[in-house]
């Protein structure tokens, strides 16, 4: 289910081919293709991932691996930052805390959730940072598909928001990053954007995630949103990376799935 997702996602906004990515700026300097500038060092490029789905659904569909923020362990107001160490292989920077939303239980805690229930299950992880500083996730083995649910705690309806992931390689060499554009809205019950990336000729050991309003008044020192749903791949990258680059000859972009629909922010 999470691939069928993520496939029709790429198709619509992952590497659109030369020109679009030169364009978009998820191009290494060594371009496109096996090796275009013919100096024995591969390309690497980042596709974007821009979808509608749940990714709790597929936490069982290998090779992806889903945190769902959702308890044991911890509970609301929890410090994440290790809690998914041992068993995920995953840390995040200070700053990110579990969050209860489902239902109007929100309301009886101190909750940053911005509505009646997270894009899955009850909780979802709540990021604040008083210096705009990134949310950092560092990996122990490094992965070539990275992708969550990632939403504002607010904002005025149709306000254009951009999510940008960095990334960088096992031995620290920035990847280019990957940017997925998305406007907020009040009518929904639960937020189902999810946003991410993948990486062709290149791993991710470690991303850093920040949120932008579109519009420059509203953009602020304080950097807050929430994520649910952090999916990623960290074997049997070939398969899967093989599984985009097929999709990309598919339907030419622009193209949209059957199953998707003009409504897709109006709730589940």
């Amino acid at each position: 289910m999470i691939r069928t997702f993520i496939l029709l996602s790429a198709v619509l906004f992952g590497a659109l081919g030369a020109a679009a990515a030169q364009d978009s700026g998820l191009i290494h300097e060594n371009g496109i293709g096996p090796d275009p500038d013919h100096d024995t060092n591969p390309a690497t490029v980042t596709g974007v991932i821009k979808r509608v789905g749940d990714a709790a659904e597929a936490a069982n569909d290998d090779p992806y691996r889903v945190i769902t923020f959702e308890p044991p362990p911890g509970k609301h107001g929890d410090v994440i930052r290790k809690a998914y160490e041992k068993d995920f292989g995953v840390t995040f920077s200070r700053g990110l805390s579990r969050q209860v939303c489902e239902g109007q239980r929100r309301f009886y805690y101190d909750s940053i959730c911005t509505y009646e229930a997270p894009p899955s299950g009850d909780y979802a992880a709540g990021y604040v940072n008083y210096l705009n500083a990134p949310l950092v996730m560092e990996f122990d083995k490094p992965v070539c598909v990275v992708t969550m649910a990632i939403y504002p705690t607010g904002g005025k309806e149709e306000e254009p928001f951009t999510v940008t992931i960095h990334s960088w390689d096992e031995n620290g060499a920035a990847l280019p990053a990957a940017k997925a554009e998305f406007e907020w809205t009040k009518n929904t019950v639960r937020w189902r954007n999810m946003a991410g990336a993948y990486y062709l000729g290149a791993r991710a050991k470690k991303i850093a995630v920040e949120m932008t309003s579109g519009k420059g008044s509203e953009k602020g020192d304080v950097l807050r949103f929430l994520i649910d749903d952090l999916a990623f791949v960290q074997d049997d990258c070939a398969a899967v990376l093989a599984d985009f680059t097929e999709a990309d000859d598919t339907p030419s972009a622009g193209t949209k799935p059957e199953e998707e629909t003009d409504d897709l922010l109006q709730g589940s």
